[in-house]
């Protein structure tokens, strides 16, 4: 072969392999880029967007609930029932004050809840702000005074249960059993300054005799047309079966245990109708003066109404912005 044929052969496939390897190179570059730039990426698949934090007020979305409870009393040795409200939106993840309401002589645990609609006022006052959250208890107190009155539970006339006298442990009852219960069973602040109790008639006695006797156990207290007797001539047998003897007196009587005891820390609610059956109004008075005597923080206040649950109704706003006070 001479020179010429094959230089021109070489150069001919020389040219050849040229061709064909800037023929890849164009392909390559076409299906995976030498660079990409992450502008475009983004533009092109844009990622999820942050949500602007939200300013509304949550909505509570668990309604509020009666519960009825029974449970046995050590202190009586027998079954005995509870009312117990769940405020809206109530979590066991949370604490919540509570507050004791005590229903008068002839009545029973349903008196404040769900005859007088309590639970139904609590739940407008907490919707609207104007109250904290609270788990509200309605206990069964009988006809007994809230007292410590025999060593064994018994009714003075089984034939009437409704009008008979109640003797037992009941303070101990309310104390240590009630307390005890619903502590150990919801999702309370059993502390004194998560602590109220009040009532209405023989219930106002019963609070203002146990925050009074346990000031440690309790913040606040209401007495709502206590029955503090001054004329115990329209309740002649009332006298003897409350204060049978000094010493019952001096651990019973509000007006005493007020006189007599520390009551530091804890608040006073009293209030009485202008028109009052028994006048337990003069009682209301004079245990407020003893209480502002020595600097406790009360109020009293005389409203129009008699001594019956058209009047107690009409006041249980303010009892419970007094309870339920931010």
């Amino acid at each position: 072969m001479s020179n010429t044929n094959f230089y021109m052969k070489w150069s001919a496939l020389t040219l050849f392999i040229a061709l064909l390897a800037a023929g890849c190179k164009h392909a390559d570059n076409s299906i995976y880029p030498e660079s990409t730039s992450s502008d475009s990426a983004s533009d092109s698949f844009p990622g999820p967007s942050t949500p602007s934090p939200s300013t509304e007020k949550p909505v509570n979305t668990v309604p509020s609930k009666l519960e009825k409870i029974s449970f046995y009393s050590e202190a009586l040795q027998k079954q005995m029932r509870l009312n117990v409200y769940l405020p809206p939106g109530y979590s066991t993840s949370l604490r919540y004050p509570v507050l004791y309401m005590l229903h008068g002589y002839f009545g029973t645990e349903s008196a404040w809840m769900p005859e007088m609609q309590l639970e139904k006022e609590a739940d407008r006052l907490i919707l609207a702000d104007r109250i904290q959250p609270m788990i509200i208890v309605a206990p069964q107190l009988d006809n007994s005074y809230g007292l410590n009155s025999a060593e064994k539970y018994r009714m003075e006339t089984p034939a009437d249960p409704v009008h008979s006298r109640y003797y037992g442990k009941y303070q101990d009852y309310f104390e240590q059993d009630v307390l005890f219960y619903v502590d150990s069973h919801y999702s309370t602040i059993s502390s004194k300054e998560g602590r109220y109790v009040g009532g209405f008639s023989m219930g106002g006695f019963a609070a203002l005799s146990a925050a009074f006797r346990h000031p440690e156990l309790f913040s606040k207290v209401g007495g709502h047309s206590p029955a503090l007797w001054t004329d115990w001539s329209r309740v002649p047998r009332m006298k003897s079966w409350l204060y049978p003897n000094k010493a019952a007196r001096l651990d019973r009587d509000p007006l005493l245990l007020a006189k007599n005891g520390d009551m530091s820390g804890i608040s006073v609610y009293l209030d009485c109708g202008d028109a009052d059956d028994y006048k337990l109004y003069v009682g209301t008075k004079k245990l407020y003066e003893v209480l502002q005597s020595k600097g406790i923080p009360s109020e009293y206040h005389l409203n129009p109404g008699k001594h019956n649950r058209t009047y107690w109704k009409s006041q249980i706003e303010h009892y419970l912005l007094f309870y339920g006070a931010k």
